[in-house]
């Protein structure tokens, strides 16, 4: 994970040394988009400061000036910070005499009170949903949380805060957790990975989320990460189950027990594995130069379809891709004998010839994707929260922050503000019934009405 090449890197080394024979010129021009200032300013509210003459006489003959007129001289933004409101629900209530003289007893109405997210607390659902997206989306941790708000005239401290997260959980993301999954584990296409964390309370200290989520081309956009204390395959098994679709992931071993997936190798790995073997001092004609200007080739072919349907991309791929992946394994199975099986290169040679139908598996579908970097930069999400607040006290929190994490990765995914998404949730299920899967379909971040409410 953390040598992962980057996007930029990638694309800058495609074009490297590629062999003659499969050159092919391919040019576009790309219109340049330069956002203007009024559009950059066009959403926010405006307001007018007039700077005039506090006298208004001419400072040489003392007569009074006339105003001739005025003009814009600038813009600029400013910043209003945030603040806190206390807000006290007053419930009305009303009795009916008519009926308590008929009756000889009191009828007493009141006014419906909506439920808070988590009853006897201060949290509403702005605040819950407020410290849960600085803490998951910006990676600021409990404790750098609990000063600011205390800048801001609120003693909130870490425990409190952590448990708003624990509770929410708990209460009432666990339940849409659980409908993404049904739905995820429905889709076409998967992503899988996994990455290390720290639980304090675990006896081996390290544990693992596992990341799991549907393909690039996919109507529901979803992402869900699953903490559990081993990377066994039982996990992958227990997670997705009978799923029979095609499920992007790297060599680890874990996926290999799921026979009934059909696996899809990442090429991003077999291109860093070259890559790693390429010499500082090599030349053009290196072995390792070599292979990994093969996988250079299957990466560029792939940019220039980039914006292809289905159908066409599968047909290029069985066109001018599938003889190029053959000639490369050909190439490898050639070249093994000669190289140090040990050798980084060697090493390289090997892992490609090992798992070949699986990174074969490609050309099966056009929505398939040369390369598993998907599922890696949702985990660098994950990553970069742990960076900063590091390790989880215990299995639940760990488990807790997975789910909070699932719900904000997914409502970007679907194009919807992740603060707004939360803050409507913790606004609409305490209100409810019941959070079965029939009444939480309304709440799935691709429908209309949520669209329209948490953009």
């Amino acid at each position: 994970m953390d040598k992962q090449v980057s996007l930029m890197n990638l694309m800058l080394k495609m074009t490297e040394n590629v062999p003659d024979a499969a050159v092919q010129t391919i040019t576009y021009k790309r219109q340049a988009h330069k956002r203007k200032r009024a559009d950059l300013l066009a959403a926010l509210p405006a307001e007018e400061v007039h700077h005039e003459l506090g006298d208004k006489h001419c400072p040489d003959c003392h007569h009074e000036l006339i105003e001739i007129g005025k003009q814009s001289v600038r813009q600029e933004v400013i910043f209003i910070s945030a603040q806190l409101k206390k807000l006290e629900h007053i419930q009305h209530v009303y009795k009916c005499e008519y009926c308590g003289q008929r009756d000889l007893t009191d009828k007493i109405i009141k006014a419906k009170l909506p439920k808070t997210p988590l009853k006897h607390g201060l949290g509403s659902a702005s605040l819950i949903a407020h410290t849960l997206y600085q803490k998951y989306e910006m990676k600021v941790p409990d404790y750098r949380q609990e000063n600011d708000w205390r800048k801001l005239g609120l003693d909130l401290s870490r425990q409190m805060l952590n448990y708003w997260g624990l509770k929410s959980s708990d209460y009432y993301f666990k339940h849409m957790y659980k409908l993404l999954k049904q739905k995820l584990l429905k889709r076409p296409i998967l992503h899988a990975d996994e990455t290390y964390y720290t639980v304090l309370e675990s006896e081996t200290i390290k544990t693992y989320y596992w990341v799991f989520l549907s393909g690039k081309h996919d109507q529901y956009g979803i992402t869900l990460y699953h903490h559990d204390s081993h990377r066994s395959g039982q996990v992958a098994l227990d997670f997705l189950g009978n799923y029979n679709g095609y499920l992007h992931c790297d060599m680890w071993q874990a996926y290999m027990q799921l026979s009934q997936a059909t696996l899809v190798g990442c090429w991003a790995h077999v291109r860093r594995k070259f890559d790693e073997a390429v010499p500082q001092t090599a030349s053009d004609k290196s072995f390792a130069k070599k292979g990994l200007n093969y996988c250079n080739r299957m990466f560029y072919l792939e940019q220039t379809w980039e914006a292809l349907n289905k159908q066409e991309r599968c047909r290029l791929r069985q066109e001018k891709l599938k003889p190029w992946m053959k000639e490369f394994f050909n190439w490898c199975r050639q070249n093994k004998a000669t190289v140090l099986p040990g050798s980084k290169l060697g090493k390289a040679i090997s892992y490609s010839l090992k798992h070949q139908e699986t990174f074969e598996n490609v050309l099966l579908d056009g929505h398939l994707e040369l390369s598993n970097n998907k599922t890696e930069r949702a985990v660098k999400s994950l990553v970069m929260g742990r960076r900063n607040w590091l390790f989880s006290q215990s299995f639940a929190g760990a488990k807790a922050s997975g789910i909070i994490l699932s719900l904000i990765e997914t409502a970007k995914r679907n194009g919807l503000d992740p603060e707004k998404y939360l803050k409507y949730l913790l606004e609409k299920l305490p209100n409810e019934k019941d959070l079965e899967s029939n009444t939480l379909e309304a709440y799935l971040p691709w429908q209309k009405e949520v669209k329209i409410l948490c953009k």
